[in-house]
This record gives C-alpha cells, sequence and structure tokens, in this order.
C-alpha cells in the first residue's frame, strides 16, 4: 500500500493575510505616515466638506495599498530602477571608456615541441 506524503514548497515565502513580511512592514509604515499627516495637516482646513487631514490621511493610505501589493508582481529593484529612470534621477546613457586590449595570441608563451615519430608503433 504506498503512502501519500505532504509536500512543503521552500521556495514560496510566508505569507500572512495574502501579505509577505516585508509588505507587512511596508503596510505598518504606511498606516504610521497616515497617522502623522492626520495629527500635522490642521483640522480647520476643509476639501469641499471633509476635513483635509483626514481626507488626506485616507488618500495616502489608498495609495499605498496597491503600491505594496504590486511588489508581488514585480521585485523592489525593478520598481527602484522604473521610478529612477522615469524621474530622470539615474543616467540612461553610458559612455564607454577605451581600455588596453590583451595581444592575442600572448608572445610568452611558448609551446613544447612535440615529435610526432614518437607516437608510431615502429618508432624508437
Amino acid at each position: 500500500m504506498s503512502r501519500v506524503h505532504k509536500v512543503i514548497v521552500l521556495n514560496k515565502p510566508f505569507k500572512l493575510w495574502d501579505f509577505t513580511i516585508r509588505q507587512l512592514l511596508l503596510l505598518v509604515l504606511a498606516v504610521a505616515i497616515s497617522v502623522t499627516l492626520l495629527s500635522k495637516v490642521p483640522g480647520t482646513w476643509k476639501i469641499g466638506n471633509l476635513p483635509a487631514n483626514i481626507l488626506s490621511a485616507i488618500m495616502f493610505f489608498c495609495l499605498c495599498l496597491p503600491m505594496v501589493k504590486f511588489t508581488d508582481i514585480k521585485p523592489m529593484a525593478w520598481w527602484k530602477n522604473i521610478i529612477l529612470y522615469k524621474c530622470k534621477l539615474a543616467p540612461t546613457q553610458f559612455i564607454p571608456r577605451p581600455e588596453e586590449g590583451a595581444i592575442y595570441p600572448d608572445p610568452t608563451i611558448i609551446e613544447p615541441k612535440k615529435r610526432s615519430e614518437e607516437f608510431f608503433i615502429g618508432s624508437g
């Protein structure tokens, strides 16, 4: 009789509430910034009939949610490079410098001369 064993996939990241540990830390950071926005923006400011501090905190957190989830699609380094190149903060044109090339074949290599007669049966 055969046994069925449970397969544990080791290269799959640990997820809690469909978020990895790094994503949860980013969400905690987003909540902290939202609370800071809530306390720093004066409550007397209004946008329409809504207080500006509540609206700014909610808008910031609602923008952070998809950004954190986008890290599942592409890695963080990819997003960092896209943002840097689109904002023109990273160079997009690389000018090569001339370098000394190696001389081929190298004149210092001296190969020993082989005598082909040594390998015949009748030689000797």
